[in-house]
């Protein structure tokens, strides 16, 4: 299946299934992908081609916005293996891919940094 069958496919089931924000995203993703990937056969595509694609259209952009293009493209993948292909594998799910757009180390608390847990403070 092409690239750009598997993307119809995919945003006409969001479009009877989704919100309108998910939709919006999924569309700016697909287009975006579609442009460059949109003849190929899912199948030929790698990760060190995800890689790039992600790269180009996130360079600027902060990490929670590199995530959310990864996991739309990442979703995209899965919808296909899930619903067309079992056998297919997800070009997505690599572990440099996985680090390279993971969510910083969520930062603690004002309170939990100067002396521990708030709930050993004593009073």
């Amino acid at each position: 299946m092409r690239v750009s069958e598997a993307s119809r496919c995919f945003l006409d089931y969001h479009r009877m299934n989704s919100k309108e924000n998910t939709v919006g995203n999924y569309e700016l993703v697909s287009t975006r992908f579609c442009s460059e990937f949109g003849d190929r056969q899912l199948g030929s595509i790698t990760p060190d081609e995800i890689l790039a694609f992600l790269t180009r259209h996130t360079e600027g952009t902060k990490q929670s916005t590199k995530r959310l293009r990864y996991c739309l493209l990442l979703a995209f993948f899965n919808f296909i293996k899930n619903s067309v292909d079992p056998k297919f594998e997800n070009p997505c799910e690599t572990p440099i891919l996985r680090k390279l757009v993971k969510d910083p180390k969520p930062k603690k608390p004002p309170h939990a940094r100067a002396n521990g847990p708030w709930w050993h403070e004593s009073g």
